[in-house]
Order: C-alpha cells, then sequence, then structure tokens
C-alpha cells in the first residue's frame, strides 16, 4: 500500500473529534518555514533504477563546486532535497544546469507553496539549445526568440553586444517540456509562393540518456512503449540531437592549435634539409696553408 492509498483510507474511517488529528498551521509558524523552504532544491532523478543517496551524494559533491555543503535527503522514489547553505550556490547550480547522474537528467525545482512534495512538478528543464543552419536574415536576438519559442520558454539568447548572432549557429536557453518529444527540427515557412521552406536543425548542449524511440527525457528506446524491435538505424532519433558545449569547443579549438603549433615546430626541427637549408648550415672549408718547398 503506498502513501496515497493509506491517506485515502484513512480520511474515510469515522474518528470522533478527540481522535481526529489536526495541526493548525499558523502564520507566525510560517516564517521560519518559508525560510528552510527558500534554501532548498527538489530534485528527481529521472532514472528507471532505483538511485543510491550515498551515491548521489558523492557525485555530486566531485561535480558541484559549492561555497559550503550540499546536504541531500531523499524524499520519495528517485526524489531528493537538497539544501544549500547560501543562496549564491543555489543560484549557480540552478543556472548551471542540466546535471546528469549515471548519465540520467536530474530534474531540478524550487518548492512551490508550502513545499508538499506531491504538488511539484517535474516537467521543466532549462538546456542551452542550439539551432543549425539558420538564414543569415533570421541572425537578429528577435528572430532568435521567435524561433526559440518553438522549442520551448525562451530564457536568455547569446548574443553580440550589438544585439546580432552572426556565426554557425543560435544559442538559446530554452526551458524545455521534457514531457513531449524534443523537437527535432524547425521549418522556416516563406511568404514567397515558390520558396521552399528552410529545415533547421536543433541541437542540446549537455543532453543526457534519452528515447530514439518516442524522442522523450525518461527512459532508453528497449525500455519504451513504442519500440518495435526496430534496429537502431531505424529509429526517429539518435545522438545526432547532442552537441558538446561552448566552453568544450573551446577547449578543443585550443588543443588543436597548440598541436598544431607543436606539429609545425617538430616538421620545421626534423623535416629533409634542402640544398639551401644544407649550404647555410655547411662550415666554412678550412683552407690549407701552402707546403713549403724544400
Amino acid at each position: 500500500m503506498d502513501a496515497e492509498d493509506l491517506i485515502k483510507r484513512c480520511r474515510a474511517i469515522k474518528l470522533t473529534d478527540k481522535e481526529e488529528g489536526r495541526f493548525s498551521f499558523k502564520r507566525s509558524m510560517k516564517a521560519k518555514g518559508e525560510k528552510i523552504v527558500a534554501g532548498c532544491l527538489i530534485g528527481k532523478v529521472l532514472h528507471t533504477r532505483e538511485v543510491s543517496i550515498e551515491g548521489l551524494k558523492l557525485a555530486m559533491s566531485r561535480v558541484w563546486k559549492t561555497s559550503r555543503e550540499v546536504k541531500i535527503e531523499k524524499l520519495g522514489d528517485n526524489v531528493f532535497m537538497f539544501k544549500f547553505g547560501s543562496e549564491v550556490d543555489k543560484r549557480s547550480i540552478l543556472a548551471g544546469g542540466p546535471w546528469h547522474f549515471d548519465r540520467a537528467l536530474i530534474v531540478l525545482v524550487e518548492p512551490v507553496g508550502i513545499g508538499d512534495i506531491k504538488k511539484q512538478i517535474f516537467n521543466q528543464v532549462s538546456f542551452w539549445v542550439q539551432i543549425h543552419d539558420v538564414p543569415i536574415m533570421c541572425m537578429s536576438k528577435e528572430m532568435a526568440t521567435q524561433l526559440g519559442i518553438v522549442i520551448g520558454k525562451v530564457e536568455e539568447v547569446d548574443t553580440y553586444d550589438v544585439g546580432e548572432c552572426l556565426g554557425p549557429f543560435l544559442r538559446l536557453r530554452i526551458s524545455v517540456d521534457i514531457s513531449k518529444p524534443l523537437k527535432k527540427i524547425i521549418e522556416l515557412e516563406q511568404d514567397e509562393e515558390d520558396a521552399e521552406d528552410i529545415p533547421m536543425r536543433v541541437m542540446y548542449e549537455r543532453l543526457p540518456d534519452f528515447c530514439f524511440c518516442c524522442g522523450r527525457i525518461g527512459h532508453q528506446y528497449r525500455e519504451c512503449a513504442h519500440y518495435i524491435s526496430q534496429s537502431k538505424d531505424e529509429l526517429a532519433n539518435g545522438p545526432w540531437l547532442r552537441t558538446i558545449t561552448i566552453t568544450k569547443k573551446l577547449k578543443q579549438s585550443r588543443r588543436k592549435d597548440r598541436w598544431d603549433t607543436d606539429s609545425d615546430r617538430f616538421h620545421t626541427r626534423f623535416s629533409t634539409p634542402t640544398k639551401t637549408d644544407l649550404g647555410r648550415n655547411r662550415e666554412p672549408e678550412r683552407q690549407r696553408k701552402p707546403t713549403e718547398s724544400g
């Protein structure tokens, strides 16, 4: 019997006034309670198996670089409370997501109302999303926002100081409804009669495991109700929806530049010398002293 069934059963039993248990949560008590709620995040790990709290504590302590310790308590089936010692730490973790545990997404929400766990909804997660193959005329903050609305609630647009988004892709911070399939393509319709629609690819930074069959986060394709033993290549979704973060791209670029520089030095040092090099590096021959005639 789960908790909800137990509550319903208890309420169905008629009690006398003395037996009935009621407690009035007075306004004077709310101040301290609100402070507790304000310092917390509620998180659900979207894993098909039960998550070990000890494993979660260890993993998060390594990944979350907070100034103060974060206390983690289990509240239910893969639902946990994260108690922060600092508001700055809490905001930093929210802004730095999405976070994963064992390749499964952790959905973090701020408690609403009194903090009733049963009323928390875990269906919105913020991702940095890239939109590729964008026409030049659409490379502005206004157009990026309009395109982002197709995916979810736009929170931020990555732009230059002048408000332009020139580059190989648009980059937006978007709150995505993960109860629905991930958007893969945005079709740009044109007013001209003969003009074709322009497909623009959508890619997600730090995207965890998701279903290649239905496109939802929370399970993998072999666990999906829509899976009918197709081969992986026949499924409608794939790892191409993932992309690396800007930070990783910069690191890879720097690593490549460093490798190219080192490679050039290596080739300069060990390449086959030319005739010009040989002539330049050859020591001048010593002039022979004339032999004395005797």
